[in-house]
């Protein structure tokens, strides 16, 4: 994994970099459309009807833009299909202002480089409905996202307040029972409200950090919400509050498709700028 890493950063810093953009981009979107089509043998459909009203009636999707315009239509397009008429507020920060064209589409522009805890506040502050799904600008939906089911058993389960998703990243794509191995160990509080690991059905698994792709109670984030002063590395934060405070799930069987693109030297000199973030982290915890 770090030899890989290395290779990526060194192909960022050559002129092969545009080229290796472009091959990443052809690679994943077609590995999301076999992914779709093994799905749909698999007899995953798409929503029917009734609910996608419900979602709709109940739901607003958000999620953060900085200098991916491409991206961030894709994921526009991507939630349309699966649940047309559903609201999506967006977030945007770039140099240039994101131009998504949906009667769907309310996009907040922002200063240049807001942060990312800054923008997702200011999309939390424009939502209506009693539930929320967060999520970045480099996912799609899937034909296992299931929204509609995660909506569900929220509204069966009032103890629980948050529904983090399972990330299949491109191009590794684990299959979708092991994309959460990494947070069912996360112990960031001793004080969770329902002990970390409890098995609330056979599809949700409490736990202190899931990941930041999640369908949760508006008021219940609002409660939280994002630390404004920290612009880029929100979630481990985040999750640290809330876990004293609020039920945190998994689902495995909910999938959303990561297609992250390392070949993207200008975003990633902004994402890497994170120094200041840990700093004031370490000083908000008194951490050493």
């Amino acid at each position: 994994m770090l030899c890989m890493k290395n290779f990526l950063k060194r192909i960022s810093a050559t002129k092969l970099e545009p080229i290796f953009h472009f091959i990443y981009e052809v690679f994943t979107r077609l590995e999301y459309i076999l992914l779709d089509i093994k799905w749909l043998i698999g007899s995953h459909k798409k929503p029917e009807k009734s609910e996608i009203d419900f979602v709709c009636k109940n739901v607003t999707f958000i999620y953060k833009s900085f200098e991916r315009q491409a991206m961030a239509k894709s994921l526009y397009k991507s939630i349309q299909r699966f649940y047309p008429g559903v609201r999506v507020i967006i977030a945007d920060d770039s140099k240039k202002p994101l131009n998504i064209k949906g009667e769907c589409a309310n996009v907040i522009q922002l200063p240049f480089n807001s942060g990312l805890s800054f923008g997702l506040n200011r999309a939390l502050e424009k939502v209506t409905t009693p539930y929320v799904v967060r999520l970045d600008d480099d996912m799609l939906l899937t034909r296992l996202s299931n929204i509609e089911g995660q909506l569900r058993f929220l509204e069966n389960h009032s103890e629980v307040s948050l529904v983090g998703f399972a990330v299949l990243t491109a191009p590794e794509c684990k299959p979708a029972d092991k994309c959460l191995d990494s947070y069912y160990n996360k112990r960031y509080r001793k004080d969770m409200i329902i002990p970390c690991l409890t098995a609330i059905d056979s599809e949700h698994t409490v736990v202190a950090k899931s990941p930041n792709i999640f369908i949760a109670r508006t008021q219940d984030i609002r409660q939280i919400s994002w630390d404004d002063n920290i612009r880029m590395i929100d979630h481990n934060e985040f999750f640290y509050r809330a876990a004293g405070c609020i039920v945190s799930v998994v689902a495995p069987k909910a999938v959303i498709f990561h297609r992250h693109n390392p070949f993207n030297r200008e975003y990633k000199e902004y994402r890497s700028d994170y120094l200041g973030d840990l700093d004031y982290i370490r000083r908000k915890h008194n951490l050493k």
